[in-house]
Order: C-alpha cells, then sequence, then structure tokens
C-alpha cells in the first residue's frame, strides 16, 4: 500500500490565509468585545485556520488535507 498526502495548492493556501487573517481581525475588534465567549470560540477557529494555511502556505511540506492509500497491484 502506498499513502498520498493531498494539500491544498499555494494559491489556496494564500487565499485561505488572507482571509483567516482578516476573520481574526474581525473576531479580535468586533467579535470578543460585542460576543463574548462565541466571539473568543471565533477567534479561536480564525487563528487555527490562518495557521493552518500559513504552514502550508511558507514551508515545503506543510499539512495535508486527507491522505489517500493506493493499493499497489503485484507485479508477476
Amino acid at each position: 500500500m502506498k499513502k498520498v498526502s493531498v494539500r491544498p495548492s499555494r494559491f489556496v493556501s494564500l487565499l485561505g490565509f488572507i482571509i483567516g487573517l482578516f476573520f481574526c481581525i474581525v473576531g479580535i475588534f468586533y467579535c470578543i468585545p460585542n460576543l463574548e465567549i462565541f466571539g473568543v470560540v471565533w477567534t479561536i477557529g480564525a487563528v487555527l485556520i490562518t495557521v493552518f494555511y500559513a504552514i502550508n502556505l511558507f514551508s515545503k511540506k506543510g499539512l495535508s488535507l486527507y491522505q489517500i492509500i493506493v493499493e499497489e497491484k503485484d507485479k508477476k
């Protein structure tokens, strides 16, 4: 068996990183002051999403979204 990791492209990682930063800013300046605990949960989620896409954008290896297991046929 062979495992193949599937990760987002550089463009998708850049887009996710930029949008994640936007949601972090919204969380810090609007959600936390106005929505209390939901704002904290919102901001934590936004930070996690931003970190995930930042790792994929700025590193060679990155984090995969999912893995595919491929079964190899016997070569005789």
